[in-house]
């Protein structure tokens, strides 16, 4: 525009001139000098006439490559704002072209089906996770536009157009081994149109509902990354909003004003508000509460901690056990977009550079079906269609999301090494304020060798060759760390894609090996004790018969001498085989306790009572020291009294003869709102190395014992919500403290 009014200006005072010269000149007689100099003047317009519009070409020029560049910067922007919203995506999806080649393959998906993105994408592989032979999947009869095809190869698994999305389809499934164990699915499969409307690729998410036809009532939402390239151009940027398109989850965003930024189409739908009447308001609690007051999201936005428990308490909200600083919650409302709806919410914050939090992105989940109990999950897939603004917080947000995702990586209790082609490590996670920061300062720039155990550098060399050669086998290690401790490693190494590096993830397993074994262990005891208790029941009877076979004979022969004698071995000894088998069912089928208010000082003097014989057999002195105003306790009298029969027995055969035998009763605590008995004697102790083992089944250092008395006492004192401890030096005699509570409530 300024271009053309400069060259109607020079125009005017080109005109101007001429008519200044031809009046000056037009007396002159000299036609020919009048002549030249006309011409002069018309070449010089000319000239400037020129100059003037080659200008405006260049400026012109110079406008649309300006303009050229901003719209590449816009579709960079955009591009990474969706790869970032497809990173938070915990639902497993892939798409596939045209061509049937899969184009996207996220990471969740790789985790559902045990094929990584790597050996996937660029492939028409699509069926392998859920077939042997090579047959369409419902995307691609939807890239086709084979519709017959659905209910050829879908009909027996109750295929159906989606209700919500137009053009796609669902469907549900059961695999026997998918990822390594058996999962039922359910899989919305819909087609991705460009420009003119026709399809070009289409998008299909898979949702595993294993559970649900198990009818179990935990749902939890798994939140992966999607980590694939994407090309730059505008048919991949159509691709990638199709992907968005598809997901399922209901999503808004609010800022650090709590006005809301995104309010996606599938949340539109679910909640019966449009985003044009949502965004750009702090509405959010519109569809939820009459009244206005805080969502998740809010309060998150305000690190307010304590209003989360103050508004959703009664709610079960807690803390997300995958994303960092996220808490989930779940409630009931009667009309959520015209309907009763039991809801699963996720909220999230989302960071800056400087970690302030600068928004909060929450998500939705209908749980309705779950919590009824049905038999089938149905999602609504819907497409995110709201497109994102050019102003800075819109780049905020995606410094935000690029950080809430590298503290994901820093958070994971694995490592991850990031190695270079020739072995030298570039990265290791970790967070930078805690150790690993420090021994990543130590490390980078090394080869990975230096820091492998020598036993175990062949071995770290071997794989380091195998993985070049593109073999990547996780493998094990056992590695001595820092305090000397044994640990169990499972190193798995991974290519970067497009680069010459490899990521190895190190995850510590030494607590699942240490599960596993003592599982196994369990399962062997539970097993004895099944057959204990089994053989135990059998022998009571014939036992019961023999002791009273004796006691008739004895009355009848009326035994002298020697034949009294073994009368007497042999009643002993059947006497000791009833302990034994009472001993074992005991173990194997303990009792629920019969609570009632009992006095703790009658159930120790009954105990006593059982003992009597044994205490004047050894001339044993007993020293009792009650406090003054028992309280009554609710508990199992007969089960307490076996307590302290067995403790009594242990002291009585632990001490030589005139030994002493001290029992303290004492309120414990300033609350007193326990008791603790404490049974000390001055018998000959137990070893330290016994201490730890005192409590297994049948373990016991006496010719008679059974192994079962203390494992007995223990169970019983757990039962009753209470403590024993023991404390024992060798040749200083044991102690034994069992503390009860007084008030106990169920």
């Amino acid at each position: 525009m300024k271009a053309s009014v400069w060259l109607k200006l020079l125009s005017i005072v080109v005109m101007i001139l001429l008519i200044i010269l031809a009046v000056n000149h037009s007396h002159d007689k000299n036609i020919a000098e009048h002549d030249a100099l006309v011409v002069a003047v018309a070449i010089a317009s000319m000239s400037l006439a020129y100059a003037g519009w080659r200008q405006m070409r260049i400026n012109r020029a110079w406008r649309r490559l300006r303009e050229s560049e901003n719209w590449q910067q816009k579709l960079l922007r955009e591009k990474n704002t969706i790869e970032g919203i497809i990173e938070g995506s915990p639902i497993p999806t892939f798409v596939i072209g045209r061509d049937h080649k899969i184009m996207f393959w996220n990471k969740a998906c790789a985790d559902l089906m045990g094929y990584d993105a790597a050996e996937m994408i660029g492939t028409d592989k699509q069926y392998l996770p859920f077939y042997q032979e090579k047959r369409p999947v419902i995307a691609d009869l939807i890239v086709d536009n084979d519709i017959e095809g659905l209910g050829k190869f879908y009909g027996k698994k109750r295929v159906q157009k989606s209700t919500v999305v137009q053009g796609a389809y669902e469907a549900s499934d059961f695999y026997e081994n998918l990822g390594g164990v058996s999962r039922h699915l359910y899989f919305l499969a819909a087609p991705i149109y460009d420009e003119k409307g026709e399809i070009f690729a289409a998008i299909e998410t898979l949702q595993d509902v294993t559970r649900e036809k198990e009818l179990e009532n935990d749902l939890k939402g798994y939140t992966d990354t999607l980590k694939s390239e994407l090309d730059k151009n505008i048919q991949l940027r159509t691709t990638i909003e199709g992907v968005i398109e598809g997901s399922p989850i209901p999503t808004f965003v609010i800022g650090r004003d709590h006005r809301i930024m995104f309010w996606n189409k599938a949340c539109a739908e679910l909640m019966g508000y449009d985003a044009r009447e949502m965004i750009g308001t702090d509405k959010q609690y519109l569809p939820f509460y009459q009244e206005k007051r805080p969502v998740i999201a809010d309060l998150i936005v305000d690190d307010d901690i304590e209003g989360l428990e103050k508004y959703y308490g009664k709610k079960r909200v807690q803390k997300s056990a995958v994303v960092k600083g996220a808490y989930e919650a779940r409630d009931f409302y009667k009309n959520l977009g015209g309907r009763s709806r039991h809801l699963y919410f996720l909220a999230a914050p989302i960071y800056d550079r400087k970690g302030d939090i600068i928004a909060a992105v929450e998500t939705l989940q209908d749980v309705s079906r779950e919590e009824e109990m049905a038999t089938h999950l149905k999602e609504s897939a819907e497409t995110l269609q709201d497109e994102l603004s050019e102003n800075i917080r819109l780049r905020q947000e995606i410094e935000a999301v690029h950080h809430y995702l590298q503290s994901i990586v820093d958070s994971s209790p694995d490592t991850l090494l990031d190695v270079s082609g020739d072995g030298i490590i570039n990265y290791v996670s970790g967070d930078p304020e805690k150790n690993k920061g420090s021994i990543f300062k130590e490390i980078k720039g090394k080869h990975f060798a230096e820091f492998v155990a020598p036993e175990h550098r062949a071995l770290a060399l071997s794989v380091w060759e195998d993985v070049k050669k593109g073999i990547y086998k996780p493998f094990e290690v056992e590695a001595t760390g820092r305090d000397g401790r044994k640990r169990s490693l499972l190193v798995t190494p991974r290519p970067v894609e497009r680069t010459d590096r490899y990521v190895f993830v190190q995850r510590d397993i030494t607590e699942f090996k240490n599960l596993e074994k003592k599982y196994y262990e369990s399962e062997k005891l539970a097993a004895v004790g099944q057959l204990s208790a089994g053989i135990a029941h059998e022998v009571r009877n014939p036992l019961s018969s023999i002791k009273m076979s004796l006691q008739i004979l004895e009355k009848r022969m009326q035994p002298e001498g020697n034949d009294l004698k073994r009368f007497r071995i042999a009643q002993r000894e059947v006497e000791h085989l009833e302990e034994l088998v009472n001993d074992v069912l005991i173990y194997a089928r303990p009792a629920v306790p019969k609570r009632e208010l009992s006095d703790i000082r009658r159930i120790i003097e009954n105990a006593l009572a059982l003992v009597e014989r044994l205490v004047a057999d050894k001339n044993i002195h007993i020293q009792a020291d009650f406090d003054d105003s028992l309280p009554l306790l609710d508990v199992d009298a007969a089960m307490l009294e076996q307590v302290f029969l067995n403790i009594y027995r242990n002291a009585v055969d632990a001490m030589e003869m005139d030994g002493i035998l001290h029992i303290t009763v004492r309120h414990r605590g300033n609350d007193r709102t326990q008791l603790q008995i404490t049974v000390e004697d001055n018998g000959c102790g137990i070893d330290a190395a016994d201490l730890p083992h005192l409590y297994n089944p049948f373990f016991t250092k006496k010719k008679y014992g059974t192994g079962l008395g203390m494992t007995q006492v223990k169970k019983i004192i757990d039962l009753h919500m209470g403590s024993i401890e023991i404390r024992s030096n060798k040749g200083e005699g044991t102690q034994v403290m069992v503390t009860l509570p007084i008030n106990q409530e169920g």
